[in-house]
């Protein structure tokens, strides 16, 4: 797993996503392959700030939650490696988040207060719950574990400013949600995202309550409830890349509150997952952005999300060690083993296990071609440095 976690650092600092490779601008939000994708033109109309190099480009926009994930990483693996090196690069990107980023809002405009843009290339207010999800939880997360860069960056203070704000727009959607049609969207007209889906739901149930272990408010709770009661009838009816960030919400409200009524649906909803891994770990591509296929495994809406939510479900539940170790030895086998430098030691988006490659076709979001340093990489290797420092703390 060090050897892994190891070249996955090395991608981020030799493929070209970080320039300076010190993260001092940040990291980029993905390499895209060129050749073969047939989602390329399409990625380069969409998203317009890009560096070309043939066979492969560097879809440059800053996102604001793929750099939040990625200090985390750094910051973990300054601990599991012992390497000053990585704390430095996460600090680094944390200047240019908070320094230089323009990404965050500090206030005097008709934007969400304390929000983060979707990424530094927008020119509108794009506040979307999953992602400002990512970016709340984690200020929290890191102030907690490296308190020494609270008071650098007031990390408290804009997570709970955001909590509040997005806690605002969430009672408001459900309130009206109870008057909506069967079918109808649960949406918000500021925040982006749909909350009756979990991807854009239980991201928020996860970091209000983290904004209630932070503060003690229990206004925080009200929303993490009721999301948890909608899925208690709702969860086995969603696709599994759905049900991933399910566990994910139930299970870190579980550990930011105690209550096991969430500990309990989070098993309930773990099992739901392990029940549909085949022979090889996997866990079939079911997500709309993406190819499709029980023999495709997609590393970013699906395997990536699972291992998540079963690494933090099995420190409680001993039983789901072999689901989580399963799907962990996949990952590992089908890390990037190219010499090239743009993918050496990462993850695609997309292997095809009948290929025994990467593969299985393109969107402009998701497959094979994109390769992302958040909601891939990052969350990958963070299970691996978190998986690290928890077996060495055993041993000992």
């Amino acid at each position: 797993m060090k050897e892994a976690l190891l070249a996955n650092l090395e991608w981020f600092e030799r493929s070209g996503v970080m320039l300076p490779a010190d993260g001092l601008w940040g990291v980029a939000e993905r390499v895209a392959v060129a050749q073969g994708n047939s989602a390329i033109e399409k990625m380069k109309q969409a998203f317009v700030a890009w560096t070309d190099h043939g066979d492969h480009c560097i879809i440059e926009q800053r996102r604001a939650d793929c750099n939040f994930q990625a200090v985390y990483l750094f910051l973990l693996a300054s601990r599991v490696l012992d390497q000053k090196k990585y704390y430095h690069i996460g600090v680094n990107i944390l200047d240019f988040l908070y320094c230089r980023s323009g990404l965050l809002e500090r206030g005097g405009r008709s934007y969400v207060v304390g929000s983060w843009n979707w990424s530094h290339i927008k020119r509108s207010s794009d506040v979307w719950f999953d992602d400002q999800s990512w970016c709340l939880f984690l200020q929290l997360l890191i102030a907690q574990e490296f308190p020494e860069l609270e008071p650098r960056y007031d990390l408290k203070k804009w997570a709970v400013t955001l909590g509040n704000e997005m806690l605002g727009a969430l009672e408001e959607i459900l309130a009206r949600a109870k008057n909506l049609p069967a079918g109808a969207r649960w949406e918000n007209a500021t925040w982006l995202g749909h909350i009756e889906k979990p991807h854009w739901g239980a991201l928020p149930q996860m970091a209000l309550a983290k904004c209630y272990e932070a503060t003690g408010d229990q206004d925080y709770l009200d929303y993490v409830r009721k999301y948890h009661d909608y899925l208690k009838t709702t969860a086995d009816s969603f696709i599994v890349s759905e049900q991933a960030y399910a566990l994910i919400g139930e299970i870190f409200a579980y550990k930011s509150t105690g209550d096991q009524e969430y500990l309990e649906l989070a098993k309930r909803i773990g099992k739901m997952i392990a029940d549909k891994m085949d022979a090889t770990g996997n866990i079939p591509a079911e997500h709309d952005e993406a190819p499709m296929g029980p023999h495709l495994v997609d590393t970013i809406y699906t395997v990536n999300w699972a291992l998540v939510g079963l690494q933090e479900l099995s420190q409680f539940c001993p039983e789901f060690q072999t689901p989580f170790q399963k799907l962990l030895e996949l990952v590992l086998k089908i890390q990037d083993k190219s010499p090239l430098p743009q993918y050496h030691g990462c993850w695609r988006g997309m292997f095809d296990l009948h290929a025994n490659d990467w593969g299985g076709g393109d969107c402009y979001e998701g497959g094979a071609g994109s390769i992302y340093t958040g909601w891939t990489n990052a969350p990958i290797a963070i299970v691996l440095a978190k998986e690290i420092l928890s077996s060495e703390k055993e041993a000992k």
